[in-house]
């Protein structure tokens, strides 16, 4: 019985020692070396989410479905609306009364009732600036009251699958029925970032606006210091999105990230209660991006190109040695690369490298040298790879033979036998030719079996000829047969009508005949 309560003793003990740095792990026990070892506890936030923007799979969790308050993160979805609205961005709108209908310790733009300004510069204003006042006179342009503008962040919300959001205003000030969750503000963001017009805004790091009646051109700077390139804090790729901050939400941020071909989202909810305190969200939303290229290792494009398999790095010679090992198969390497810098990130695992192969091939363009034939030397150029990146680059490169290739013997060909169809030789080997020879054989099976249906139709008429003279003729002879058979029916009827002649002496009868000499005697 002791044994067994020491080997107890011994077993929690060990669990104890390795459950007990993450336990106690701080922010300050973060590694910048090491971002890929990222612990929940190494974050201030209270909650936090990392997803990888392009397929909203999860890669790093704290307590991400805990309902926070959002603050001023909640214009993500203000201005989501606005872009999806009908009202152009350069029309000229009036700022209603409401704009001013904000507390007064509300961040403002400002904007102010009866001031006229483009609705591209209200968006910016509101988002750059961080204006309450500026949300609310979104809300009454796009919903035609607040009231009705929040039921649609609501809709809209449910619609992006949003299942622990409520909103109350439409600029994030603290009420106790306005809340979300990490996870949903990055589903949110995620939706918002495909559109242009609010990546556009939200990545822009300073903004002019027109000047009204009210001021002169206003120059504003985003409230996002890691987008800015001026700010210390700035982060190589990070395109927004959306900072908040008050008394009971703490300091939150939206960011999103794209650098080397990786598309991240971040969010920390109650990063530090005090308003002094705002590099805390930025040291977090640091981390988890540097966690999140962590997860991703670089490939470059001949790497991807090897690992792309026989559907893109391989190609067959058709006139290849018959006793060839690889019966014309031909690997093909890729080099003299036009930028020979350029790499992509690929998440971890095969599934994520099958799906990034599949892009690979999809965006690569494959030209073969004009008439590519054996022999083939190695090393040889015969051909040219042109990659369009994901944000539009384009980078271009060689592929070059992996082993020679012996042509077979040559043999008499119909244009040794008739050299005058020599210069019909790139029609007879491209599709046309084929297409040709179909469209011949058609027209030749068309005229065939016309000639034979004309043939019969004359047939026909012919046989129809035949039988009508037929039907004349046996007409006729009936009617010949007819009348001669009437014409004997006369005869003898008349026969039968005439007198009979007497029947001459008896003696006369036995008289013998007179002979013409024999002339009577007077």
């Amino acid at each position: 019985m002791r044994r067994r309560a020491v080997a107890l003793f011994f077993v929690l003990l060990t669990l104890f020692a390795c459950l007990a740095p993450q336990a106690y792990a701080a922010p300050s026990d973060w590694d910048e070396n090491n971002p890929g070892a990222l612990l929940p506890t190494h974050l201030y936030a209270q909650t936090a989410v990392l997803i990888d923007a392009e397929t909203g799979d999860v890669l790093f969790d704290k307590d991400s479905l805990v309902r926070m308050y959002p603050a001023s993160t909640t214009k993500i979805m203000t201005l989501l609306l606005a872009v999806e609205s009908d009202i152009p961005l350069e029309q000229e709108i009036t700022i209603p009364d409401v704009a001013e209908n904000v507390p007064s310790d509300s961040s403002k733009v400002p904007v102010y009732a009866g001031e006229q300004m483009t609705f591209q510069d209200l968006l910016y204003g509101t988002m750059l600036r961080s204006g309450n006042d500026g949300a609310n006179a979104i809300a009454y342009l796009v919903g035609g009251s607040i009231a009705e503008f929040v039921a649609m962040m609501n809709d809209r919300a449910a619609e992006i699958g949003c299942t622990g959001t409520h909103f109350a205003n439409a600029h994030g000030y603290h009420d106790e029925t306005h809340y979300s969750t990490a996870y949903d503000l990055a589903l949110i963001t995620q939706v918002a970032m495909q559109n242009e017009v609010f990546r556009q805004i939200v990545s822009t790091p300073t903004y002019t606006m027109a000047p009204t009646v009210n001021r002169g051109a206003y120059e504003i700077t985003t409230s996002s210091a890691m987008v800015n390139p001026a700010s210390s804090y700035y982060y190589e790729g990070c395109i927004g999105v959306k900072t908040g901050y008050h008394s009971r939400a703490g300091q939150c941020f939206v960011g999103a990230l794209e650098r080397d071909g990786v598309s991240l989202i971040s969010v920390v909810l109650g990063a530090g209660r005090e308003s002094n305190e705002p590099t805390k969200k930025w040291d977090d939303t640091e981390k988890l991006f540097d966690y999140g290229l962590a997860q991703y290792q670089p490939y470059s494009l001949i790497d991807l190109f090897d690992r792309s398999g026989r559907s893109v790095n391989t190609v067959t010679i058709a006139n290849a040695a018959e006793d060839d090992a690889q019966k014309g198969l031909l690997e093909l390497r890729l080099a003299e690369l036009s930028d020979g810098s350029y790499t992509r990130r690929i998440r971890s695992g095969n599934e994520a490298m099958a799906e990034a192969l599949a892009d690979f091939a999809a965006r690569a363009q494959i030209t073969y040298n004009e008439g590519l034939r054996a022999p083939i030397d190695e090393g040889q150029i015969v051909g040219m790879l042109t990659y369009t990146a994901p944000d539009g680059a384009v980078v271009t490169g060689m592929l070059s033979a992996e082993r020679a290739v012996e042509a077979r013997p040559e043999h008499a060909t119909v244009y040794d036998v008739l050299p005058f169809l020599l210069p019909l030789e790139p029609f007879f080997s491209s599709g046309w030719a084929w297409v040709a020879l179909v469209a011949l054989l058609v027209l030749l099976l068309a005229l065939i079996i016309g000639h034979a249906h004309k043939k019969a139709a004359q047939n026909r008429r012919r046989a129809a000829i035949y039988r009508a003279k037929r039907r004349a003729y046996d007409s006729a002879e009936a009617e010949r047969r007819r009348l001669e058979a009437q014409r004997r029916q006369t005869q003898r009827q008349r026969r039968q009508q005439a007198p009979r002649r007497p029947a001459p002496p008896r003696d006369a009868q036995h008289r013998p005949p007179r002979r013409p000499n024999d002339a009577p005697r007077p």
